[in-house]
């Protein structure tokens, strides 16, 4: 089938395990996925489980938080060369069958490491990129209404004279379940932010989403506390709307059911074991900060790790989130 294939990502390009993305030519099914033509390859390198993205992404996928994109374990081959272990995903899009929104809808990522169709916002100064409409369709009008909505936003966060109310531009639900679905994997990128993505249309506010990268420094035994308090806009949400009883809400909604991620944790664990082997013999972790501490480890050894980090994640977030 014709395809082009590139590099992707930020610092997992700097590793010697790639991350890739694919264009079909056509819309195309794989694996039971709905037809798109875009796909990524996430490298995992950095995780001696592989499978982080792939709980994160349950995670999100077991509440409201909306389209999340769905992924399948592969052996990639090049040339018939083993390349190893990859998770062939979903791409972040506004497409028919991905996030799929229409009517003037916008796609925006906020990260620091991009440099490309970028706008500051106008008290936090956070880059904000718009990733959808593609720069060659994105007229100037839509981009300043884009700019101006997120910065009416901040306005109504942080002038202190204005007399906007933050809940009629921001979608207080979706900020609430992004917040939880971070802290339960132990994932601190908003902070910088990296990977934060949000999207709105003509009828929808401001919407955080969907969750993205948690192949590094997630599911972690060594991070303890909530982490995200002042996270993009979590600080001025707090202290200017309801934010705080949502966030408890949602949280108590969706405990019982991130407590339930064992069977899910376990079938991966059966499907790629002797997969994640072979890859790494090819690709040993050769980079340890301390943070995780299972990159010497067994196959098992790392899952049983990652099992007992996260037990104990959602039982330490149970009281913080309900004293907040």
């Amino acid at each position: 089938m014709e395809l082009t294939i590139k590099g992707r990502g930020n610092t997992t390009w700097t590793y010697v395990k790639k991350p890739y993305a694919i264009k079909f030519n056509e819309k195309t099914s794989l694996f039971g996925m709905p037809k798109a033509k875009k796909w990524v390859l996430l490298a995992n390198y950095r995780d001696r489980t592989l499978i982080r993205n792939a709980l994160a992404l349950e995670i999100a996928r077991s509440t409201e938080i909306g389209w999340t994109p769905s992924g399948r374990f592969v052996e990639v081959y090049l040339n018939r060369k083993f390349l190893g272990n990859y998770y062939l995903c979903e791409k972040i899009e506004l497409s028919k069958n991905r996030l799929g929104l229409r009517n003037n809808a916008y796609l925006l990522e906020f990260d620091k490491n991009n440099k490309e169709n970028i706008f500051k916002t106008k008290y936090r100064n956070i880059p904000a990129t718009i990733k959808d409409p593609d720069l060659e369709d994105l007229s100037a009008e839509q981009q300043e209404y884009i700019q101006n909505y997120v910065n009416t936003l901040e306005t109504a966060l942080y002038d202190n004279e204005s007399l906007l109310n933050p809940e009629d531009y921001i979608d207080l639900k979706s900020m609430a379940l992004y917040w939880i679905i971070y802290e339960v994997a132990t994932n601190t990128e908003p902070k910088h932010p990296k990977s934060f993505y949000m999207h709105k249309d003509a009828t929808t506010k401001l919407t955080a989403g969907p969750v993205w990268d948690f192949d590094w420094e997630t599911f972690s035994s060594t991070i303890s506390g909530i982490k995200l308090e002042k996270a993009m806009w979590n600080k001025a949400l707090l202290k200017k709307t309801r934010y705080k009883e949502v966030v408890i809400e949602q949280w108590n909604k969706y405990k019982e059911k991130f407590g339930q991620m064992d069977s899910f944790i376990d079938s991966l664990h059966t499907y790629i074991s002797k997969s994640n082997e072979r890859n790494n013999k090819m690709w040993p972790i050769k980079i340890n900060d301390g943070i995780i501490g299972d990159e010497s480890k067994s196959f098992d050894e790392a899952i049983l790790m990652l099992k007992q980090s996260y037990r104990n994640r959602i039982q330490e977030l149970d009281e913080l989130f309900n004293k907040l």
